[in-house]
């Protein structure tokens, strides 16, 4: 499989992903509490970390205000274009984040909603040795990740639909699941008002589910011989999803 297929396309709704998601208010309500708990409050002041599939950039930029440095990538050109805008404190680098090689110069790599969207084993494990590549020794990787184990009776009675409205734009994702192939398929829709005109745009995004040892085995295979996990729940979300907080251990 090419490393550059299956990339969700956030092309057409650059805009839409920059007014509904990851607002300021919802990450100092949900995950900045969370990353306060089991990340930051474990790294050094003025710490460097890595955004994997970083978006529009405002968690970038609440990390910024913290007095964190922080470099995000994104596979999206137009997304990167609000990133830039929102976080302008940060360094931004267009890339599939199955297919970057940096140094190990980061103290921590974080990525939020962000490995749903690798189909395959050998992508996650090719997403991890990146990872881990680029951690300093002791760094840490937090990510959350969709498990099966978790979540495969509660998709088939699938409620997991979003719509998002304000006056000029609205954004609607509705959830197909495929239990054979543990696979979600979103239907994108969102409408912006454009010079007193309503104009829609349509994108498919896949979701894989993976299975708790999966991902443990691509953990150990990339390197990770440290790591626990909890379910979100446990930071008052709404879903069973399994977040890994990992490290990077010093050989020395």
């Amino acid at each position: 499989m090419s490393l550059l297929s299956n990339l969700p396309n956030y092309e057409p709704i650059a805009r839409l992903q920059n007014e509904f998601k990851n607002t300021a208010e919802d990450l100092l309500k949900g995950i900045i509490p969370a990353l306060e708990q089991i990340l930051l409050s474990q790294l050094p002041a003025g710490a460097h970390i890595l955004e994997l599939g970083c978006g529009c950039g405002h968690l970038a930029q609440q990390l910024n205000i913290k007095g964190y440095k922080v470099t995000g990538i994104d596979a999206s050109k137009r997304i990167l274009d609000y990133a830039r805008k929102n976080a302008p404190e940060s360094e931004f680098i267009l890339s599939d984040i199955r297919n970057f090689e940096l140094t190990p110069t980061f103290d921590a790599v974080l990525a939020n909603d962000v490995i749903h969207f690798i189909l395959n084993n050998e992508d996650l494990k090719t997403v991890f040795k990146n990872v881990y590549t680029a951690l300093k020794d002791d760094g840490m990787f937090v990510f959350n990740i969709p498990i099966t184990d978790w979540l495969h009776e509660a998709a088939q009675n699938n409620n997991f639909n979003i719509v998002y409205v304000n006056d000029e734009c609205s954004l609607m994702e509705l959830f197909y699941y495929k239990p054979e192939e543990r696979m979600w398929e979103i239907k994108v829709t969102g409408f912006e008002l454009i010079e007193n005109n309503w104009q829609r745009s349509d994108t498919v995004w896949l979701r894989k589910d993976h299975f708790l040892e999966e991902v443990e085995s691509a953990l150990k295979e990339a390197g990770f011989t440290e790591f626990n996990y909890y379910n979100t729940r446990d930071f008052g979300e709404s879903e069973d999803i399994a977040c890994f907080v990992c490290q990077k251990t010093s050989l020395k």
